[in-house]
């Protein structure tokens, strides 16, 4: 084989994360897949990489990815302290301006206004569901996906990192077997992808920020939604690849305050991609995925419906003539 990357990268995008099914398709049936030692991934990013990481047939990783109900990753459940927060009578009249306190109160305790709970359930099941419980039970760090002997078959995994936004100190995080062996991977993803003021920040220790045990986390997209350059200290530039979107400019009719983060965070990560796309280097080895007009926050999708597959062969095509054009 003549292309034999050592790291690959999946960059933030919300929804348009299932595009990159289609980018491992064609890396599974390639051969690409094979040599690749390290996965990195931002929000959606981290959510392919994470399962990428499991080293799982092709076949078996779609289902995974596709049992997401990205309906009910935006979740307005109950919050078990609202109650506290918000005296019955006080509930009762914001109920008649909102259409759920609960979110209120979520966005004025844990600063965003729907919760990730759903999403923490599904990752933390799949994550399990490869590892062997009479061994070890959950939750399950990155210091257990390291270690084959409680994978179910000793089936050993790829190395996995996951960036987070530290929102106190200002500061990507890279959460990974070196850096944060005895965190949670699943707690790691759900900061990934947890867009602030959209979803709930996360309250919790890791091992980088010993002094202060209870840091306050983001979406890893705040700061570094394509982490391209992660590996270039360990390995030479051409090990790495690494995949990204490009999307069509379109004016989004803001109607909520919904809209209104969703739109100010979009020009957050067009400032980044400007950033990245003037470094040659980084673009030379980088697929970029054209995904028209497909809102980042579309949730109100599902497989194999027309947009789950637009983006699905968008992914599969943008590989195909990347590696066409390498000759």
């Amino acid at each position: 084989m003549r292309f034999k990357y050592k790291n690959l990268v999946f960059s933030g995008g919300g929804v348009l994360g299932i595009a990159y099914l289609g980018v491992l398709e064609y890396f599974y049936q390639t051969g690409l897949m094979q040599p690749i030692v390290n996965l990195a991934g931002t929000s959606a990013g981290a959510i392919t990489a994470c399962l990428t990481s499991f080293n799982l047939p092709f076949e078996e990783l779609k289902v995974m990815l596709d049992s997401l109900d990205y309906r009910k990753i935006p979740g307005k459940d109950d919050s078990p302290e609202a109650p506290r927060y918000f005296p019955k009578v006080i509930k009762d009249q914001l109920g008649k301006v909102f259409d759920n306190v609960d979110c209120v109160y979520r966005l004025i305790k844990n600063y965003g206004w729907y919760s990730s709970q759903y999403f923490y359930d599904w990752i933390r099941l799949q994550i399990a569901s490869q590892f062997d419980p009479e061994k070890k039970a959950p939750p399950y760090t990155f210091s257990d996906f390291r270690d084959a002997s409680l994978h179910k078959e000793n089936r050993p995994f790829k190395n996995l990192f996951i960036i987070g936004t530290d929102i106190t100190r200002s500061t990507s995080t890279v959460f990974s077997y070196k850096t944060t062996p005895n965190m949670e991977v699943a707690e790691a993803v759900r900061i990934s992808m947890s867009v602030p003021l959209l979803f709930e920040s996360i309250r919790t220790s890791c091992d980088i920020n010993e002094s202060d045990p209870q840091t306050l986390f983001v979406d890893g997209g705040m700061l570094y939604n394509y982490p391209i350059t992660l590996f270039d200290e360990d390995y030479p530039l051409k090990d790495t690849i690494g995949v990204y979107f490009k999307s069509t400019p379109k004016a989004i009719s803001i109607n909520n305050i919904v809209d209104f983060i969703s739109c100010s965070l979009s020009c957050s990560g067009s400032i980044q991609n400007a950033v990245f796309e003037s470094n040659p280097e980084n673009v030379t080895r980088s697929i970029c995925i054209p995904t028209g007009d497909v809102s980042t926050f579309n949730f109100d999708i599902s497989p194999h419906d027309a947009t789950y597959n637009f983006l699905y062969e968008q992914g599969y095509r943008a590989a195909e003539i990347y590696f066409s054009l390498l000759g």
